[in-house]
C-alpha cells in the first residue's frame, strides 16, 4: 500500500507568531498607559468643553491702593528668655 504524502510544515513560522504576537501586544499595552489621558481625554463627554475653554486673563485691581498689611505673628518671648539671649549675644561679641 503507498503511504500518504504529509506536507512538511516549517517550524519557523509558528516560532515567529510565538515570539512576535506577545512582543506586539506588551509593545500596544505600553503605547496605552504611556498615552492613557490623551485617549481617555478624546472619549469623555467634557472633552469639548475642555478643548473651547478660555484661557483666564489676568485683571489688576486698581482700587485697592492701600491694600491690607500681612498679619504677621510676632513672636511672644519672656523676659527671662530674652534676658539670657542677650547675655548669649553679648558673649559671643566679647569673643
Amino acid at each position: 500500500m503507498a503511504k500518504k504524502k504529509r506536507p512538511k510544515y516549517s517550524w519557523l513560522k509558528p516560532l515567529l507568531i510565538y515570539v512576535f504576537v506577545p512582543l506586539i501586544v506588551w509593545f500596544l499595552a505600553f503605547v496605552t498607559w504611556l498615552y492613557w489621558d490623551d485617549i481617555t481625554r478624546l472619549f469623555s463627554k467634557n472633552s469639548d468643553r475642555e478643548r473651547n475653554a478660555p484661557r483666564a486673563t489676568r485683571k489688576l485691581e486698581r482700587a485697592d491702593k492701600n491694600p491690607a498689611p500681612t498679619k504677621r505673628s510676632q513672636e511672644n518671648i519672656l523676659d527671662d528668655d530674652r534676658k539670657k539671649l542677650e547675655d548669649i549675644l553679648k558673649e559671643r561679641q566679647q569673643r
